[in-house]
């Protein structure tokens, strides 16, 4: 029998949250909870649909957030500070209520949001430029412009500067302003 279409919605929607968690992407990205950490993110979106799922309307935006945070510690490694969990589970909680009552505009735009994301950086590795190749060009133009001002300055910076004795015989301490 299939899945009720308010169901399969917010299935959607928890999984387009979850891939544009920004804290997700990276702990999955940098493979912080392993090699596994593809697999550890699905399993994160199976455990929340079934939370869901027995809860119903009983929904604490408080226990989806500690689920989140502690899946978070435990499987990635990863202590959040930032309210990203609170706002994640606020969220999947709103998607949840508008699914039961069979609105899924939402859904919608987080599945356009992500379809538009997606497409933006296949194509951006499609053309051959990597950011790293960038980021390199910058890092030789402001190594030129560094070495062009030691050139332009004859400062000695090894010799620090006097100090300033005044009249009672104590040293004036003077603090440089940080830029």
């Amino acid at each position: 029998m299939a899945d009720h279409p308010n169901k399969v919605a917010f299935e959607q929607g928890l999984h387009y949250v979850l891939r544009s968690w920004t804290a997700l992407n990276l702990a999955v990205e940098q493979d912080w909870g392993g090699v596994e950490s593809a697999d550890k993110r699905d399993w994160m979106n199976q455990v929340l649909v079934d939370y869901f799922g027995a809860n119903g309307k009983k929904l604490d935006v408080d226990d989806i957030e500690q689920i989140l945070a502690q899946i978070m510690a435990d499987e990635f490694h990863c202590v959040l500070e930032d309210d990203s969990p609170y706002l994640v589970a606020k969220h999947l909680v709103e998607i949840y209520h508008q699914c039961i009552h069979g609105n899924y505009q939402e859904v919608e735009r987080l599945k356009q949001k992500y379809e538009s994301r997606s497409n933006a950086v296949s194509s951006s590795r499609a053309d051959g430029s990597s950011d790293d190749e960038d980021d390199n060009d910058v890092d030789n133009d402001q190594d030129d412009d560094d070495n062009d001002d030691d050139n332009a300055m004859d400062v000695d910076r090894s010799a620090p500067p006097e100090p300033e004795i005044d009249d009672d015989g104590f040293e004036t301490v003077s603090y440089r302003k940080r830029r």
